[in-house]
């Protein structure tokens, strides 16, 4: 019984840890929006978000044993990023409209799509890839109307 609630616990606190780990690659993302290299714009948030939401839904999938903890990650991320991109009272921005944040915004949207495809698409039935062909026979059509097979 000691055992299973250790594994819990390593369970909880390892979809804590992969949640923390996505709100703070969401805020360092987030501030490096604005990268130029001699005023042209360097996307390195994007690609950072990319790999990074792949790479933190994979970790927490690890980490948890539960392919739904990749939405966790997601969720926390896109909380982040929408909560910078939308101005305060005051006009502050951390995501501006541009060529970088719509990087950013478009990146780690597919790096979330991409591991959530990778979680979740469907898989061919276990009977299915042990007898090493399709789980049920094809349906046949026939190819003569029912009219002229009488």
């Amino acid at each position: 019984m000691r055992a299973k609630g250790l594994e819990a616990a390593i369970r909880v606190g390892g979809a804590v840890v992969a949640a923390a780990a996505a709100v703070l690659a969401a805020v360092l993302e987030s501030f490096l929006v604005p990268t130029y290299v001699d005023g042209i714009a360097i996307p390195l948030a994007g690609v950072l978000a990319f790999c990074g939401n792949w790479a933190l839904a994979a970790l927490a999938v690890w980490w948890t044993g539960s392919r739904w903890s990749a939405a966790l990650t997601s969720f926390a991320w896109f909380a982040v990023v929408l909560t910078a991109s939308m101005p305060t009272s005051a006009g502050s921005l951390v995501i501006a409209s541009g060529f970088n944040g719509y990087a950013l915004l478009l990146a780690g949207t597919a790096g979330v799509a991409v591991a959530l495809w990778q979680y979740f698409r469907p898989r061919p039935s276990a009977r299915a890839r042990l007898a090493g062909g399709p789980a049920a026979a094809p349906q046949v059509t026939p190819t003569a109307t029912k009219e002229s097979r009488q």
